[in-house]
């Protein structure tokens, strides 16, 4: 081999290292890009678990109220205001003017206004906020001059297996307490908080004492209901004869007949 081979055959090994280096630095530069694509999975997939974590937390703050609600009994869907209502042929009108059912419109109380109740007897089944059409039970607290009419109108707190109990002036079922607008004293609608404002204590039909009224814890026997009128210092009900026996209910209120 003459000086000349051996310097080419230098030149071919020193080519063959650079290719070499050339190729290691193209993997490794390879693996580093391919390395840098799945980031971007990786990236997402991170932020898709933190959005979910982050909705699922809102969703429970969210339903934190109806959680709450194991302590809680929510009657939502019973309205405040007196529906008109078409007559069906089974209905029957009555004319009522006791007050125990005011808040604040002289609701249910028709004497002399022109408009009628609409009762439904078919309705058997009541549920917690239905407003019934009943018998007056004998009822005496000793006064000679408490005159109750032959009928009266109330509204079902409490079905037949609950217990009921008031204690501060605020309605409590199975030891829940019931959130409404009738679950508490009123004055025309007002709360203790609304009334006692507008009013000259000297002069109030209620003082703060009346509004946190109290009563024993009562279990609804089978066949019975448990009644208050919304206006509680006007009305004779549940809390002075007791129980209320289906057997004296004689229909659903439906609301004001619609005049014709």
């Amino acid at each position: 081999m003459n000086d000349f081979d051996g310097e080419f055959n230098k030149l071919k090994d020193v080519k063959r290292s650079e290719d070499a280096r050339m190729i290691s630095l193209k993997k490794v530069m390879a693996r580093s890009n391919k390395k840098k694509f799945n980031i971007l999975p990786l990236v997402f997939s991170s932020f898709t678990v933190f959005a979910v974590g982050l909705f699922l937390m809102m969703t429970v703050k969210e339903d934190t109220p109806v959680v709450e609600s194991g302590k809680t009994i929510i009657d939502a869907q019973t309205v405040h205001e007196v529906p008109i209502v078409e007559l069906t042929p089974r209905m029957f009108t009555v004319e009522y003017e006791v007050d125990n059912m005011d808040r604040g419109d002289h609701d249910y109380e028709t004497l002399g206004t022109g408009r009628r109740i609409a009762v439904d007897p078919g309705v058997l089944d009541f549920h917690r906020g239905d407003v019934i059409y009943f018998t007056t039970p004998e009822y005496s607290n000793g006064n000679s001059g408490l005159n109750l009419p032959e009928h009266y109108i109330s509204r079902v707190v409490a079905l037949p297996g609950e217990k009921i109990e008031i204690k501060k002036g605020q309605i409590f079922i199975d030891d829940k307490k019931l959130k409404s607008f009738y679950s508490y004293p009123t004055v025309r609608g007002r709360n203790k908080e609304e009334y006692l404002k507008t009013v000259n204590p000297e002069n109030s039909a209620m003082n703060e004492e009346d509004f946190e009224e109290n009563m024993e814890s009562i279990v609804v026997s089978k066949g019975s209901v448990f009644v208050i009128g919304d206006q509680w210092w006007r009305s004779i009900d549940s809390r002075h004869f007791g129980l209320l026996s289906l057997s004296k209910v004689e229909g659903k209120v439906i609301g004001y007949r619609m005049e014709q």
